[in-house]
């Protein structure tokens, strides 16, 4: 079943054949992140899958075969020599308010695992009447390592840390995302973006958090803004906690001269620009 999944330029059924669990999973020393990155066409899939669905896509030709020509900007694809297209599908969905993200991409030495989740509509959400094939794309490297799918819980505790500047001559703002399983650069500063890749450092969301000060966490929920007045409006950094449903949104703005009592969230606005500052450098 496992040369199925390296079938080109057709749409197969995962569930039955690919899906990851202990049983099938080998053991084959310990995983490393996949370096991954989102990927977003502007062209649309000529046939929407009837089914849970993967596809791998490996050349110019095969995007022109499978997508609709873009209409409106011009989209630059990956150098096909060194990476792929990997699509993966839910199938028709009855209506809006659905999702498929892949959250993870590991690998040993002897296959690729992408772990995804789904996601319903809320409870009273107010979605479109019309079926909808909820999609997600990304950019892997060139491999001949079979590729396995495994169904995750989402992740819903992680911070986005970023910088920012409203003098910049340039695009010098930066934003990142930290978690459990994965560290990410959004290329575009934009959280809800598909361009982002993910980056070869070693997660350490739980060493983030203990450095998080308790005047930090006794706003929960909250959004808030730290800022001098006195000084220039020159931009600063930021930080969204989730935690599960509930996010804390603070900005530190000119945060230089702050009022008594507050000496922890500097230190702690320090350490936030230092963790920017070495990401920046990071591939």
């Amino acid at each position: 079943m496992k040369n199925l999944i390296l079938m080109l330029f057709v749409v197969l059924p995962f569930w039955s054949c690919t899906e990851a669990s202990d049983n099938n999973l080998e053991n084959c020393g310990d995983t490393t992140n996949v370096l991954y990155e989102g990927f977003s066409y502007c062209g649309v899939l000529k046939e929407n899958p009837k089914q849970p669905s993967f596809l791998i896509i490996n050349s110019n030709e095969e995007v022109q075969k499978l997508f609709t020509t873009c209409q409106t900007v011009a989209v630059a694809l990956p150098d096909f020599t060194q990476k792929r297209i990997l699509g993966l599908f839910a199938g028709p969905k009855p209506t809006g308010g659905y999702a498929i993200k892949i959250q993870a991409v590991v690998e040993d030495n002897c296959q690729i695992t992408v772990e995804y989740f789904e996601k319903e509509p809320q409870k009273d959400e107010i979605v479109t009447t019309a079926i909808t094939y909820p999609a997600d794309y990304v950019l892997l490297p060139k491999s001949n390592k079979p590729i396995l799918f495994k169904k995750v819980k989402e992740i819903v505790d992680y911070v986005v840390i970023g910088r920012y500047s409203f003098f910049c001559p340039s695009n010098c703002s930066s934003t990142y995302r930290i978690d459990d399983v994965k560290t990410i650069r959004f290329l575009i500063g934009n959280t809800t973006s598909a361009s982002y890749e993910v980056l070869g450092v070693k997660e350490d969301f739980s060493s983030f958090v203990s450095h998080i000060p308790q005047e930090f966490l006794a706003l929960k929920g909250q959004t808030k803004e730290f800022k001098n007045d006195l000084i220039a409006d020159g931009g600063g950094c930021f930080i969204e906690y989730h935690q599960g449903n509930v996010v804390t949104d603070i900005k530190f703005t000119n945060f230089n001269n702050p009022e008594k009592g507050q000496e922890n969230l500097v230190k702690f606005m320090d350490y936030i620009y230092s963790k920017i500052s070495f990401l920046d450098a990071s591939k």
